[in-house]
């Protein structure tokens, strides 16, 4: 959007009208807590898994279980420092929706501009009022200027604060293979065992 060519009535009265930083600052906090949550997961299933490998279970089995949860504990933990590179994105947006609103002229300073100028034009019978109106102008042009400015940084800001790299999604955890890949040993069916065969009874 050109907000160069909007006149400082509407740039002001968006920023002012909006619904402010709020919602930002929500978000990253709900980010910062996922983050918590995912590293907090990540150092539970660790922690069992060691726990696991260095006591009672050992075997074939846990080797295949530490290398199948191993790639998982590796996500838990990048998508947690993703989750704090989102929050802290939100939180930098909402600094700069901060620093634009700050920068914007209030509204009724653009009101109070304009309404001045039409006084002067008023009572602008002998051109009198000029200078004044000159002067009123140059304030109007200047309160143009620094809204497009700060409209111009903010979209430069939230822009690059929002840009958020996509999430990728757990790794599989079991054997795609499933039951087809258990060890032979499991799949041979037992042994049938005969009965013990009684001796016959000689007749007497």
């Amino acid at each position: 959007m050109v907000y160069g060519a909007l006149p400082p009535e509407i740039n002001s009265g968006r920023m002012y009208a909006g619904p402010g930083a709020g919602s930002m600052l929500a978000a990253a906090g709900a980010w910062d807590g996922l983050a918590v949550e995912l590293n907090s997961m990540a150092i539970a299933v660790e922690s069992v898994v060691i726990g696991l490998i260095s006591g009672p279970w050992l075997g074939a089995s846990v080797t295949m279980m530490a290398a199948a949860t191993t790639p998982y504990v590796t996500w838990l933990k990048a998508t947690a420092a993703q989750a704090e590179l989102a929050a802290g994105q939100a939180k930098a947006a909402a600094a700069a929706y901060e620093c634009a609103h700050a920068m914007t002229v209030h509204p009724a300073l653009v009101a109070a501009n304009r309404a001045q100028l039409a006084v002067l034009i008023a009572a602008n019978l002998l051109g009198q009022n000029s200078p004044a109106i000159a002067a009123t102008e140059a304030q109007y042009g200047e309160m143009w200027a620094q809204d497009a400015a700060a409209m111009y940084g903010y979209v430069a800001a939230s822009s690059a604060a929002t840009s958020l790299t996509p999430f990728t999604p757990p790794p599989p955890t079991a054997n795609p293979a499933g039951w087809s890949a258990r060890p032979r040993q499991l799949t041979k069916p037992p042994a049938t065992r005969r009965p013990a065969t009684s001796p016959r009874c000689c007749p007497s």
